[in-house]
């Protein structure tokens, strides 16, 4: 069961990065609600997603949770997982920049975390890790000239909202992501309308206009294929996801259920 989360995370991170299209500053505060499923488990785990700006200045908090339910929460501990990207937009260079990436994973009475700061003016980027307030490893690294790093939430959020260039069916995006794990780059694919075709038949969607996302993951953080479909609809609503041949798990999906709030809260 701990591979669950490690698809979980992508998914929900997978289905929000297309809605909504913003071209503004000004950009709006969200509240996304999900349902996730897998084999014959349905709603195995909820999801919530939620963008803030903070004090009316250029600063914005993302904020992912993730946690199971009933019976599949019982046998993983009701295990919870909190990601948070702390973002400012600069104006020279039109994107939101991370500055403070936080992971945190909640198991019952145990919590383990970890953080990112990013520290541009010094070329810095240092790693901190700990389990219950207990520090278990501290690194540090310079970081390399002309070179911005994106956490998983600010390099969605930046492509989201057109900061990597304008969304077109058949274009590919590549994103730098911070150096965790060797895992530098992420790879971003809208499908063109003929790739479209047999891809939805495979998944099940019914015909209608929208745009198919394929997102490369390297598999072996996620333990599965690391391939992530996304459907949405004309308008860039995201109606649903998913990840092909997880391991144990198989196809695991979610699915946009706005019309309840997860029993979820951000830090």
């Amino acid at each position: 069961m701990k591979y669950l989360y490690k698809i979980i995370i992508p998914l929900l991170l997978s289905i929000f990065c297309l809605t909504n299209t913003v071209y503004a500053i000004d950009l709006p505060e969200e509240y996304l609600y999900y349902d996730i499923s897998f084999l014959w488990f349905k709603k195995a785990a909820e999801g919530k997603i939620t963008f803030k700006r903070n004090n009316n200045d250029d600063n914005y908090t993302a904020v992912l949770e993730a946690e199971t339910l009933g019976f599949i929460g019982f046998i993983t501990g009701y295990r919870k997982y909190i990601y948070i990207s702390h973002l400012r937009y600069d104006e020279n260079l039109n994107r939101l920049i991370s500055t403070k990436f936080e992971r945190i994973e909640i198991v019952g009475n145990k919590i383990w975390q970890s953080v990112n700061l990013i520290d541009y003016a010094n070329n810095k980027i240092n790693w901190r890790s700990t389990f219950m307030q207990k520090l278990l490893k501290e690194t540090a690294e310079d970081i390399p000239p002309d070179t911005i790093y994106d956490d998983i939430l600010s390099a969605l959020f930046n492509f989201r909202f057109g900061f990597l260039g304008n969304i077109e069916k058949g274009k590919d995006y590549i994103v730098k992501g911070i150096p965790d794990k060797g895992i530098v780059d992420y790879s971003i694919h809208i499908s063109s309308p003929e790739e479209e075709i047999p891809t939805k038949k495979k998944l099940g969607i019914e015909n209608g206009d929208g745009y198919m996302l394929l997102v490369k993951i390297p598999g072996a953080i996620f333990k599965s294929k690391g391939i992530v479909w996304i459907w949405f609809t004309d308008d860039l609503l995201p109606l649903t996801a998913t990840v092909e041949d997880a391991v144990i798990f198989g196809d695991i999906t979610g699915v946009l259920n706005n019309n309840r709030q997860a029993n979820l809260s951000s830090l």
